[in-house]
Parts: C-alpha cells; structure tokens; sequence
C-alpha cells in the first residue's frame, strides 16, 4: 500500500477517534445536564405543592374572613352612630356652657379692672392729701 493511504488512514482514524471522545464528552456533559434538570424539576413540584398548599390555605382564611366582614361591618357602624352622638352632644354642653363662661369671664375682668383703678385712685388720695387738687387745706 503507498504511504500517501496509509497516512490518510491514520489521519481518518485519528479524526474518528477525536469524534467518538467529543461525542462521549459531549453525552457526559448531557448526562450533567439532565441530571440537574432533573433536580429543577423535583424542586419544582416541591415548590407547585408548597404554593398548592400556600394556596389552599389563603382560601380557607379568605372563607373565614367572609364570614367575619358583617359582624365586623356591624360593630364599625355602631361605633360611628356612637361618634356622631358623642359629637352632637359635646357641640350641644358647648353652646350651653360657652355664653355663661363668657359672660363670667367679662364679669370678672370688668370686676376687677373696676377694682384695681377704684384701688389705684384711693392709693392716690391718701398719698398725696395735701394736694390742692384733691381739696387740701392750702386753699387760702
């Protein structure tokens, strides 16, 4: 046989050879790959029965929370009736009491305004008893 086709034979072999361990790499890698899609998928449903779960468990407390909405309902309403007469009756003891704490007050302070200038006057007149202008005795 020439050399030229031994030397294609061994170049061909090698290229097989090259082939077959790319192509056993490459199934290892697949093998890899499979088995890591095969743990995303057993996470997976874990998740899907956890939030199943999660799920169910939301409905049960929007069920139960349906059942609580009128009584609740009931109370806030009592509770604003409660407001409004609390409000109506504070609006009613102010407009009773506020005219007779004013008037009161204006009493007061016209009592003792009058008070302090009738005190400011009389501490005048003893202080100064000579004074011609209050009638002293120097009127000759």
């Amino acid at each position: 046989m020439p050399a030229l086709i031994q030397l294609c034979i061994v170049i061909a072999t090698i290229g097989l050879l090259v082939i077959a361990a790319m192509t056993v790499r490459m199934m290892t890698r697949f093998d890899k790959a499979t088995e890591e899609l095969s743990r995303l998928t057993h996470a997976l449903r874990e998740s899907v029965v956890k939030i199943n779960h999660v799920t169910e468990e939301a409905r049960a407390l929007a069920t139960s929370l349906r059942d609580w909405v009128p009584p609740v309902q009931r109370v806030l309403d009592r509770f604003e009736v409660l407001g409004h007469r609390a409000a109506d009756l504070s609006s009613i003891v102010f407009e009773e009491f506020e005219q007779p704490v004013f008037t009161a007050a204006a009493v007061a302070h016209g009592v003792r305004s009058g008070a302090n200038h009738l005190l400011k006057r009389l501490m005048h007149r003893f202080t100064h008893r000579n004074s011609p202008l209050l009638g002293g005795n120097d009127h000759e």
